[in-house]
């Protein structure tokens, strides 16, 4: 596996984000996509700047754009000698959602500091859509039919869902960011039960992100099916309505035995009121109840000897199990990191049981705990580890704030399973510590999920990052709670937890991508010390499995040192589950291999332009792109695509290329195969240049005009297709169609098409914009161009542009989201023929293939009606297929989608010819 620490650069000080005053503070610094970390030397003073002037400091250590600025949110004291500053990202006085940066202290002096940093710079904070609107659009995205404003409940904590303009990091396909004026709701439905943060574009009034704020134990319940369920909130109530009398009761718990309980004495009985932990923890029934008819109803005891047969004929024997579990799981995180509740400022920790008729689920609500009764698959939800696994989720909302959707989404619930085992640990050691839901799961295996072989369990997970059991986390996944489990939140999790089970107990073996590691425990305690830490202090919003590897390290290093047992163990456990390297003596194992060299062609040549194309290569890891060449200079390069368009070329012209492939370490392949070129003679227009900056989150899939149907994957943000020849007739009207594609969120798009119909070059003569259509989310969008009767004969250019949010105004320069596409047009005089048959070797016959593109089978139709030897070469120059034709047809269903070109020959007639395979 490449080690993502070999990107741990010692600085010799030019790094992009820091300026050169500032390099006197700076010793490395750290970058992962939109996450960093910046460690400081020793001695100097970044610390007294960062206490005497944060403007300042943040400025010069992040090089802020003006208008930008860090404001402090709060500070924290950690157990041993640690304490942390928390900053917020603004800009022009609107908060950079996920924004966040944390300075890390030890006995005083500023080590380190990290976060989540985006570019701020150009950005448009006047919206366009009115905030009531946004609402609406919000409230019908999550599907919400009545909200918690009108019930009692919601008038009782004044629940209204107000809109904040925030700046919303929206992820592209590449793994970069954008910045996008958004409306953030806190959408608090009762019918159905949900809360989510839903994130609406302030300029299209597209949701954007939904973000949910209830947590659940399960996968299979965020939405699907929850109407009528009772949620809860917070009670907001002073001690002062409690009576003073607080009594140590005795509990005949359904799930661990007999217990002790704080209670309180209500009216002569004995109620679940525990009033000497923080805000109080309070147990309350909710009587199968909808919400919007919820009372707080006291679960009580007449002698506070809280006994089986008392209140299992009731169901409320599993109260008894929720509230000595929430007790329990606050002493594990007041006595072992002095934090008082889940925001560490003492908040009451409510829960209700009988939620819902039979539901089979438990959640956090974003201020309560809830749980269901059970059914087909569960007993009552209410046992030790679920109570432990929801308030880890609170804790999470109130310090890494997790995204709770792919990777991110997956740390969220594995966090929660860890802290459900740690507390379980702590408190229940007898019980099966590294099994989630051992005690409530009624079907086979009889437990929800296993820390120790995630793939075992009600709910298969994976032990290895993307190994057996991944589910699909990437851009093209759109998260959705009922059919993906938001792209894999509780399968995916899997692999934080059997990381967290190696550093505790220790193990051997090889994983699914064939690494063989041994890992030795270090035990429960320590564990959770660095869990903790990684969780509070260093993982942001967008956090993602290489994130927690490097910050998992690191954490280990904070507290225990560099090179110590710990720091090993952290290592190789990250390594076990796929993640990094193995220890090795101190240095991490940096990566020397380089990728295989690829295999280059070239093809479709014009006067000025040629397309090549590349066999992909391989790595020990994974390959990061590939630079292009023209002789020993290098054109330009790509992350993923395996294409290049080459525009600019001068007619009659020999010229060659050649490929290099690239790793994350910097490794770069020997080069390709040399292609050499020679431009087709002629005079050929040369036409400004147009591109777009950004292509990964949306750019063009189809284009249809007159006999054009070009389908394209390409992400430049210029693409030459000068090759597709569009033939059209003076006088005549075609249809036009454009295809937008969108890695996930649908974009409101605008579009130009500009024709040069008097062939001079350039596309600024009166009628040469020839069809417009105003930016919206339409896909696909359609009209009609009629060649006018003045166009020149011959050959011309036709450039296709789609633009982010408005209508292209020029057809030349460079736009920010996008793309533009260039195409041949053949236009002929009114009553001559255009033909698609090509022309044979012998000038006096014909060969017509069709259809193409071509999804099944190439027909094909000859004069002589002879069959024909046949070869398809793909765009590496391999020979794919090849054959006797039969029946005049070939089946190349089989193939990949892609170009080919198709060599036809029966001794007497022969063509060749470019085939797309759709």
């Amino acid at each position: 596996m490449k080690n993502k620490l070999t990107l741990m650069v010692f600085v010799p000080l030019l790094v992009s984000g820091i300026s050169l005053q500032a390099q006197r503070y700076v010793e490395q610094r750290i970058d992962e996509g939109n996450s960093s970390m910046i460690t400081f030397k020793p001695g100097t003073n970044a610390r007294d700047l960062a206490l005497s002037d944060s403007g300042k400091f943040f400025s010069e250590i992040l090089n802020l754009p003006a208008g930008s600025k860090m404001v402090k949110i709060n500070s924290a004291k950690l157990f041993s000698d640690f304490s942390d500053e928390k900053y917020q990202l603004y800009h022009n006085g609107i908060k950079v959602e996920f924004a966040n940066y944390m300075l890390h202290y030890v006995k005083g002096n500023l080590v380190s500091m990290n976060g989540e940093f985006y570019d701020t710079s150009d950005l448009n904070t006047q919206a366009d859509v009115p905030e009531s609107a946004a609402l609406k659009a919000a409230v019908k995205y999550i599907g919400a039919k009545e909200l918690m404003t009108n019930t009692e409940y919601g008038r009782e904590i004044n629940y209204q869902p107000k809109g904040e303009l925030v700046l919303l990091p929206v992820e592209a396909a590449n793994g970069k960011y954008r910045l996008l004026l958004s409306y953030k709701f806190d959408i608090f439905s009762a019918e159905p039960f949900l809360r989510s943060n839903v994130y609406v574009d302030a300029k299209s009034g597209a949701v954007l992100l939904n973000d949910q704020i209830m947590k659940h134990t399960g996968e299979h319940s965020h939405g699907k099916g929850m109407i009528g369920i009772s949620p809860a909130g917070p009670e907001n109530q002073s001690k002062q309505d409690f009576a003073s009398i607080f009594v140590a009761g005795s509990a005949q718990t359904k799930y661990s035995g007999t217990k002790s309980i704080e209670t309180t004495l209500v009216s002569g009985k004995y109620a679940l009121k525990d009033n000497t932990r923080g805000g109080g923890v309070n147990t309350y029934n909710n009587n199968n109840a909808n919400y919007t008819s919820l009372t707080k109803n006291n679960i009580t005891d007449t002698d506070n000897n809280w006994t089986t047969a008392e209140h299992s004929s009731t169901g409320n024997d599993v109260a008894l199990d929720v509230h000595w579990g929430v007790e329990k799981t606050y002493d594990y995180f007041k006595d072992t990191f002095n934090r008082d509740s889940y925001d560490n400022q003492g908040a009451v920790l409510d829960s209700y049981i009988h939620v819902r008729n039979s539901w089979e689920n438990a959640a956090w609500t974003g201020s309560a705990m809830v749980y269901g009764d059970g059914a087909t698959n569960f007993k009552p939800l209410g046992a030790f580890d679920v109570t432990a696994h929801e308030l880890g989720h609170a804790v999470c909302q109130e310090t890494a704030n997790l995204v709770y959707q792919r990777e991110s989404g997956a740390l969220n619930e594995g966090l929660s399973d860890i802290w459900g085992t740690v507390v379980e640990n702590a408190y229940a050691p007898e019980k099966q510590n590294f099994l989630i839901g051992e005690d409530i799961t009624k079907v086979s295996p009889n437990y929800l999920r296993s820390m120790s072989n995630p793939n075992s369990g009600l709910s298969k997970q994976p032990d290895t990052y993307k190994g057996t059991y991944w589910k699909d986390a990437s851009n093209s996944c759109i998260p959705n709670p009922d059919t993906n489990d938001n792209c894999g939140v509780h399968y995916n999790s899997g692999v934080l937890n059997y990381w967290f089970y190696l550093l505790v107990m220790g193990g051997t073996g090889t994983n699914d991508i064939g690494n063989s590691f041994n890992v030795t425990g270090i035990g429960f305690e320590k564990a959770a010390k660095i869990v903790y830490r990684l969780e509070t202090s260093y993982l942001t919003s967008n956090s993602n499995y290489n994130n927690a590897l490097t910050y998992g390290i690191q954490s280990a290093k904070d507290l225990f040192g560099a090179d110590s047992a710990e720091h090993k163990a952290t290592q190789n456990a990250f390594y076990a589950v796929g993640l990094g390297t193995a220890y090795s003596g101190g240095t991490p194992t940096t990566d020397t291999q380089a990728p295989t060299a690829p295999q280059l062609s070239a093809s479709s040549t014009t006067q000025n332009s040629t397309s090549l194309s590349w066999s992909g290569s391989t790595d020990n890891v994974a390959v990061t792109g590939y630079d292009v060449y023209r002789g020993t200079s290098l054109l330009g390069s790509t992350t993923t695509a395996t294409t290049y368009s080459v525009t600019g070329l001068s007619p009659a012209t020999a010229y060659s290329f050649t490929v290099k492939a690239k790793d994350a370490a910097g490794n770069i392949s020997a080069a390709s195969n040399t292609v050499n070129v020679t431009t087709l003679s002629g005079t050929a227009a040369t036409y400004c240049s147009a591109s777009s900056n950004s292509t990964a989150d949306e750019r063009i899939s189809n284009v249809k005009f007159a006999d054009i149907n070009q389908s394209s994957t390409g992400t430049a943000g210029y693409e030459n297709f000068t090759s597709v020849i569009g033939n059209v007739t003076k006088g005549n009207a075609y249809s036009i169609s454009i295809t937008p594609y969108w890695t996930s969120i649908k974009y409101s798009e605008g579009y130009a098409v500009y024709i040069d119909y008097n062939g001079d070059g350039d596309f600024t003569d009166a009628g040469e914009l020839a069809w417009t259509k105003t930016a919206g989310t339409t896909s696909p969008v359609s009209g009609s161009i009629t060649i006018p009767g003045t166009a020149l004969t011959g050959n011309t250019r036709m450039r296709v542009i789609m633009k982010y949010n408005s209508v292209p105004s020029s057809s030349c320069g460079t736009i920010s989201y996008g793309q533009i596409e260039d195409y041949t047009l053949k236009i002929t005089s009114a009553g001559a023929v255009s033909s698609l048959i090509a022309e044979s070797s012998a000038g006096n016959t014909a060969i017509s293939v069709y259809p193409n593109p071509v999804k099944e089978v190439i027909k094909i139709k000859s004069e002589s009606g002879s069959e024909f030897r046949y070869q398809l070469v793909d765009a590496r120059g391999s020979v794919v297929q090849s054959g006797e034709t039969k029946s005049q047809s070939i089946n190349v269903e089989s193939l990949l989608s892609g170009v080919y070109i198709l060599s036809l020959d029966n001794g007497k007639e022969k063509i060749t010819q470019k085939i797309i395979k759709n």
